[in-house]
């Protein structure tokens, strides 16, 4: 790795010289005196680093922190089926903190808080830059610690963590020991999950409500802890800083559980107790990963269990669409019936291509088609149904017509 003090300086930090220690600055409060941490030697000098060591099983929040049984259908999801057979100790939980949320050669991470499982215990390291000229030790012994795992879990990793340290390994030339790992971010997968049931999928919000997290007022406010560090860079007084090694400590430990209660819904996803917009969730993403029977399973015991009309009209959407798929026409038309029922557009349209390509019923299918028809014209439908539906559905009564008139002439 090559000095990155230019950089730095032409960015406003000032840093001395290339072999100097970290600046003494008025503040009298160095970092060593807010935080237990400890001096690691690499060949570019120290890093500083803040050990903890947690036995597996040790309860955050409502779940203990320890590595899933099965991640068979994340890694399915992750469109990686090495994952499958990894032992614990090859993945590495990464989250930064960062001197902003830009990205680019113009942001650095000051923290990067790691974990990883060893023998009986979470082993959680975090390293701190106590002053910008300390990036290459920093990085040296953040691969250092990261040599052992071929994998990464993160939230948000994948858009912004490992894209950043990726950067900082190449602006001091060197490799990115990233590069080719597979890895699995929490943030999409918590995204699919939870879109109708929390208003947001911050880790913060998922800890409180998934986890049973409850943060102390030692927390700091992400948006709030670029500015921290610029002001500990031109103070020299760490202070502040003691509660953004709680911030990052807790993010890590929380990848840990989200990961297991993320795992456990995927192999487990039937709970009466869980939200129905969550198990609906599961449900669609069995679908798109290739588990139709799973699918199926779980969208007709969530259709017995949720008493909200407008989830039970997507469940039968859904449901029926899933048979069609199997060409199982004997179930998907009661549920296109029972649709139609309730008005639904599509249920006639379905209804009606049932009765002109399934049983040749071409009188049946005008007539669904034509009380779809009204249903498009009436003042209660919607201008999104009478731009999408009357056109295909005008198209579609034409070839039908036709096509009942060819078959009375052939008699």
């Amino acid at each position: 790795m090559v000095s990155i003090s230019k950089r730095l300086k032409s960015l406003g930090v000032n840093l001395g010289s290339d072999t100097a220690p970290p600046a003494k600055r008025k503040g009298g409060y160095s970092i060593d005196k807010v935080v237990k941490g400890q001096l690691e030697e690499t060949e570019f000098g120290e890093a500083f680093v803040v050990d903890e060591q947690f036995p597996v099983g040790e309860k955050h929040g409502d779940f203990g922190i320890d590595f899933p049984s099965q991640i068979d259908r994340l890694a399915i999801w992750a469109k990686d089926s090495s994952l499958v057979d990894k032992e614990r100790e090859a993945f590495l939980f990464i989250d930064t903190e960062t001197t902003g949320l830009a990205g680019g050669s113009g942001t650095f991470a000051f923290m990067i808080g790691t974990g990883r499982f060893h023998e009986d215990y979470f082993w959680q390291r975090q390293f701190f830059l106590r002053d910008p000229i300390e990036e290459p030790a920093m990085l040296a012994a953040l691969e250092r610690f990261a040599a052992p795992a071929d994998s990464l879990v993160s939230f948000n990793g994948k858009s912004f963590d490992i894209p950043l340290l990726t950067t900082r390994f190449l602006t001091n030339a060197a490799p990115s020991p990233f590069g080719g790992m597979a890895h699995l971010d929490l943030l999409h997968m918590a995204r699919r999950l939870w879109r109708e049931v929390l208003v947001s999928r911050t880790l913060g919000n998922l800890e409180e409500a998934m986890l049973g997290v409850k943060r102390s007022s030692e927390d700091i406010a992400g948006w709030l802890i670029p500015e921290m560090y610029t002001d500990y860079l031109r103070s020299g007084d760490a202070r502040a800083l003691k509660g953004v090694f709680y911030h990052n400590a807790l993010d890590i430990r929380s990848m840990v559980t989200l990961l297991g209660v993320i795992a456990g819904k995927l192999e487990q996803p039937y709970d009466k107790g869980a939200p129905h917009g969550e198990m609906f969730a599961i449900a669609r993403l069995f679908a798109d990963l290739g588990y139709p029977e799973d699918a199926i399973d779980l969208y007709s015991r969530l259709l017995e269990l949720t008493p909200h009309k407008e989830i039970k009209s997507r469940l039968i959407q859904n449901l029926a669409w899933l048979h069609r798929q199997r060409e199982d026409f004997d179930t998907a038309l009661p549920l296109w019936e029972l649709a139609a029922d309730e008005g639904e557009v599509y249920a006639y349209i379905e209804i009606a291509k049932y009765y002109e390509h399934q049983s040749g019923d071409f009188h049946s299918a005008i007539r669904y088609s034509k009380k779809a028809m009204k249903i498009v014209g009436s003042k209660r439908a919607s201008r999104f149904e009478r731009v999408h539906w009357q056109p295909q559905l005008e198209h579609r009564l034409g070839r039908l017509e036709s096509k009942q008139d060819n078959k009375k002439k052939k008699k």
